[in-house]
């Protein structure tokens, strides 16, 4: 009987339609908890594309979901946490001065 059951219980999340997209209640979520946090809206901006173009939105959820100390431990919060690096280390390249630039007069 319970293989029974956990089978009706797979074919019924089967057939229920998974989300293919963010939506913008879950971009501007995320913007609002990274700049509160205290990051430039560029950074923020920067990793939100890294997690639309690589992250599923279920997975996505399912982390938001879990307990804080589960979701500090879960991979996906490891995989995030480089995006922040690599944004800010892209960001910080593009505002560096280079040689070429012209060194303001006295």
């Amino acid at each position: 009987m319970r293989i029974v059951l956990a089978l009706v219980a797979l074919a019924l999340g089967a057939c229920t339609p998974q989300p293919t997209a963010y939506t913008p209640d879950v971009a501007r979520n995320f913007m609002v908890a990274c700049e509160t946090q205290g990051a430039s809206n560029a950074l923020c901006s920067c990793t939100w594309d890294r997690i639309e173009a690589d992250i599923s939105p279920n997975d996505f959820a399912a982390l938001e979901r879990l307990p804080g100390p589960q979701r500090e431990d879960h991979p996906l919060t490891t995989q995030i946490n480089g995006y922040v690096e690599s944004c800010n280390a892209s960001l910080a390249s593009e505002t560096a001065p280079t040689a070429e630039d012209p060194v303001p007069a006295p």
